[in-house]
C-alpha cells in the first residue's frame, strides 16, 4: 500500500475530534463513528432497533471521552423494563470503544424499547481510586435526549446532543455520528440560543457525512465561531479480552469448579462486551488444574 493510500485510510477511519471556542464559552465534540456501529450491530447480531439504540450509545460515550485523558475511560448506560434491558457503551479517550445491548427476557412494556428506567455514566479516571458515577431518570428512551438530560441535570453543564443514525432499507446502519456541545462558564443566554440555533439549522450529521464533510468541516458548520481543535482521535470498536484474561479469572472460581467444568465439557467462552468465542482446550484445563493444585500446597 502506498503512502497516499494509507493516508487516505487513515483520513476516512472513525474518530472524535474535539474542539473549543476561541473566546472559550463552547466546547465541541463530533463523532463519526460508522464502522463502530455496524461492527458492533455484527458481532452481537442486533436488530434494527437495538443496532439504532447501541450506535446513539456508543456515539455519546465516544464523545464524552475525548474530554478525558489517555486510558480514562467513560461508560454510558441505560436499564429499562422495556425490550432492551440494558444499553451498554464504554470508550476509552486512547480511541477503543465498545459495547452490547442485552433483552429483557419478560419486558414490561413490549412497544417500548427502554421502557422506564435509568440511564447512568460513569467516568474512571486518574487519581480517583472509585469510578464518578451520575444517575438520571429515563426521559425519553431515545439515548439522545437522556444524555443532554444527564449531562445539564447531573453535571450541571447546558449541552446540546445530536446522536444521529442513518438506516437502509433493510435496517442496517448506513452512517452513526454525534455532536456534542456545551457552554463554558461565560457563555450568555444570548449566545447559548445562537449556538443551539445554529445545530438546529444544520440538521442531521448524516446528512453532512454523506455528503462527505469530515468532523472538524462539521464542527466550522455547526459552530459560528472560531474553534481550535484540541485533539483528533481515530477510533475503533476494540475489547480487550483474550483467552489468557478468560483463564485468569477461572483460576479465581477455584479447583473443584475448573475440574466440573472440564468433566462437563463446558469449554466455550464469549465475551459479553464484544462477542467473541474462545475455546479452552485439554492443555488449557490441564495447564489452569496445575496451577490451582499448586496453590493448594
Amino acid at each position: 500500500m502506498t503512502e497516499r493510500e494509507l493516508k487516505k485510510l487513515y483520513q476516512h477511519r472513525d474518530r472524535v475530534v474535539r474542539g473549543i471556542t476561541t473566546d472559550g464559552k463552547f466546547r465541541v465534540a463530533v463523532t463519526l463513528n460508522t464502522a463502530i456501529a455496524q461492527e458492533a450491530a455484527r458481532r452481537h447480531n442486533a436488530e434494527p432497533a437495538a443496532a439504532l439504540l447501541l450506535a446513539r450509545a456508543l456515539s455519546g460515550a465516544a464523545l464524552l471521552s475525548s474530554f478525558l485523558k489517555g486510558e480514562e475511560r467513560i461508560i454510558v448506560e441505560t436499564m429499562g423494563n422495556g425490550v432492551y434491558k440494558k444499553i451498554f457503551a464504554e470508550a476509552l479517550q486512547v480511541g477503543e470503544v465498545r459495547g452490547y445491548v442485552e433483552k429483557n427476557r419478560a419486558p414490561a412494556m413490549l412497544d417500548d424499547a427502554l421502557g422506564a428506567g435509568m440511564m447512568r455514566v460513569t467516568k474512571i479516571l486518574y487519581g480517583k481510586f472509585e469510578p464518578v458515577s451520575g444517575l438520571v431518570e429515563l426521559r425519553k428512551g431515545n439515548i439522545t435526549t437522556d444524555l443532554a438530560y444527564y449531562l445539564t441535570q447531573s453535571e450541571q453543564i447546558p449541552s446540546a446532543v445530536r446522536l444521529d443514525v442513518r438506516m437502509d432499507g433493510d435496517g442496517a446502519i448506513q452512517y452513526s455520528t454525534g455532536l456534542l456541545v456545551q457552554a463554558m462558564p461565560g457563555a450568555t443566554d444570548a449566545e447559548i440560543m445562537s449556538v443551539q440555533n445554529s445545530i438546529i439549522e444544520v440538521g442531521d450529521i448524516c446528512e453532512l457525512a454523506a455528503s462527505g464533510y469530515g468532523a472538524e468541516e462539521i464542527i466550522k458548520q455547526v459552530i459560528p465561531q472560531d474553534v481550535e481543535v484540541l485533539n483528533n482521535t481515530p477510533i475503533d470498536f476494540y475489547c480487550r479480552c483474550s483467552l489468557d484474561r478468560f483463564k485468569s479469572i477461572l483460576v479465581s472460581l477455584g479447583l473443584a469448579e475448573v475440574e466440573n467444568m472440564h468433566a462437563a465439557g463446558h469449554n466455550e467462552l464469549v465475551c459479553q462486551y464484544c462477542n467473541e468465542h474462545y475455546t479452552l482446550s485439554d492443555n488449557d484445563f490441564a495447564e489452569l488444574i496445575t496451577q490451582l493444585r499448586a496453590q493448594q500446597n
